[in-house]
């Protein structure tokens, strides 16, 4: 059977606006459902990625009861990554760099990152993305670069 390249088909809904088949893209992966994560495009300029239910692979660092870096790095990533997918048109994309500080813990209760581009200089996409606890605090901030338009 010849599938549709996935980076052809995302592009197709990208470019028709169909962001409820780019959501199910991500929230099918298992990257996604192993973490629990909802990929949300409900404002396509400003992807957001949360977990809901806190499961004990989820914590670590100081205590149990708190998200562990790894959890937090991943997600980062994640959401910096989706700031390019209006990008898809012009080809295969992938996060080069995650740049990420830390202002507090996050406990152990539903978070959420939401990430933005901030610019486009050829194939770079540069962007920024917040992480916010379950109390509406900003925790975390990050920085990224996206390639696209790659082979």
């Amino acid at each position: 059977m010849n599938e549709v390249p996935f980076t052809e088909s995302l592009a197709h809904f990208v470019a028709n606006d169909r962001w409820s088949e780019v959501e199910q893209f991500f929230n099918e992966s298992a990257f996604a459902k192993h973490l629990g994560i909802h990929v949300n495009f409900s404002d396509p300029a400003n992807p957001r990625c949360e977990i809901n239910t806190i499961e004990p692979f989820h914590l670590g660092g100081v205590g149990k009861d708190y998200i562990n870096g790894a959890v937090i790095a991943g997600m980062f990533d994640l959401v910096i990554g989706l700031t390019g997918i209006t990008y898809t048109p012009l080809g295969n994309m992938a996060t080069s760099n995650v740049n990420i500080r830390m202002l507090k813990p996050v406990e152990k209760n539903r978070f959420y990152l939401t990430g933005a581009v901030t610019q486009k200089v050829g194939s770079r996409v540069f962007s920024e993305a917040t992480l916010f606890n379950y109390l509406e605090e900003p925790c975390a901030v990050a920085n990224g670069e996206i390639r696209v338009g790659i082979a």
